[in-house]
């Protein structure tokens, strides 16, 4: 028996388990149902309705023109767009993003929008404390982005890109579920003296169970993905993936576009599930123990959720910020802290990676020196 035939078992035995199977079925059912709920908030009328807006300006003539929809009631705008009018909820959507729904819209003098949109941005990278280097660094980036924005349908890729921030809770919790149990199941089944003392229970058996875990952690992000993809692209299409990226994140400074955005959040995303499989086999395989791997897992995940964000700018709260789920979320768009390695500024979206593949390769690493520890004769 070799590593590639170990490497096939390992991998039987992760798709074959109960619970993992049941974890990944109810993921997938959840999020498709998820993805449906969103369709129908969103009926076809309204999506008919916004195509007379393609190639519109959002300038002051389209924010004059959508003011008779909104209504100002108890200190905060109202959209009241029904029939023909629902067409201009995508444009009130950018609009509020920027000027918050507190601020009277029906009374807003649109010429000041993108003034206000540039004030803003410059607020935000003051009270995230960057310097001077880093706002010119930005400002050379805004400059790039096409001003006014021009509007065209973008519904499924907008979904797809905002539900990014879920996905990365849900590679999480399947690799906790699937993989906690690799190293630990011999344990539990009493079976590891005999592995251990045996010639495939050295680096081969290691390398055939990482390398299953990671393979499993893939598939089941991509199943993931696909639960929610498959629903959009049925009903949306894929119309709107080359549009400007402000027409779904309005604080972005970033001059790319939705197509590109959602390359970049998927290559982001997967590599988060190669980190979260990477650390789960490394828990496995030093505490030997499924239940304790899921309540580490779990209580970071609660951390995760609930801890609080700053706008600190030392480098711990920097690389706390580089964590998955919070550059998958919302909040990574408006971040622009940047990390320097080598004195070369990196965007939350090129750090995140060199930081995911660092930490997956030493705990890869970490796991393998402590596993030959364990064997008999190593």
């Amino acid at each position: 028996m070799k590593t590639p035939a170990l490497y096939r078992y390992e991998l039987k035995k992760l798709f074959c388990a109960r619970v993992s199977l049941i974890a990944m079925a109810g993921s997938v059912v959840l999020l498709a149902l998820l993805a449906g709920f969103s369709i129908i908030e969103d009926p076809p009328s309204s999506r008919e309705a916004a195509h007379a807006l393609e190639d519109r300006r959002i300038d002051p003539q389209l924010i004059e023109e959508m003011k008779p929809t909104l209504r100002y009631e108890n200190g905060s705008t109202i959209f009241a767009g029904i029939g023909e009018d629902a067409k201009y909820r995508p444009i009130m959507d950018v609009v509020a993003a920027v000027t918050g729904k507190d601020i009277d819209l029906t009374g807003f003098d649109g010429a000041s929008f993108y003034e206000l949109r540039d004030r803003g941005l410059r607020q935000r990278m003051e009270i995230q404390g960057l310097s001077e280097s880093d706002r010119a660094f930005w400002l050379g980036y805004e400059k790039r982005v096409r001003k006014p924005f021009v509007y065209h349908c973008h519904s499924g890729p907008m979904k797809l890109l905002k539900s990014f921030q879920a996905f990365g809770f849900f590679a999480m919790i399947l690799s906790a579920v699937g993989l906690s149990g690799v190293f630990a199941r011999e344990t539990a089944e009493r079976v590891n003296p005999l592995l251990l003392c045996s010639r495939y229970g050295r680096s081969e058996l290691y390398l055939a169970k990482c390398a299953a875990g990671i393979t499993w952690a893939l598939s089941a992000a991509l199943m993931v993905i696909l639960s929610v993809l498959i629903p959009f692209s049925i009903t949306y299409g894929m119309e709107g993936m080359g549009e400007m990226l402000q027409l779904a994140k309005p604080w972005s400074m970033l001059p790319w576009s939705i197509g590109q955005m959602l390359a970049v959040c998927l290559g982001v995303y997967l590599l988060a599930a190669v980190l979260f499989a990477s650390v789960t086999l490394l828990l496995s395989v030093t505490t030997q123990n499924a239940m304790v791997v899921i309540c580490l897992q779990m209580s970071f995940l609660l951390v995760d959720l609930f801890a609080g964000e700053t706008n600190s700018n030392s480098t711990l709260q920097r690389l706390w910020s580089l964590r998955p789920n919070a550059v998958l979320m919302n909040r990574g768009f408006s971040d622009y802290r940047l990390i320097r390695l080598a004195g070369v500024p990196l965007l939350n979206y090129q750090a995140a990676p060199v930081l995911y593949a660092a930490i997956a390769g030493a705990a890869l690493l970490i796991g393998r020196r402590h596993y030959r520890k364990l064997q008999v004769g190593r």
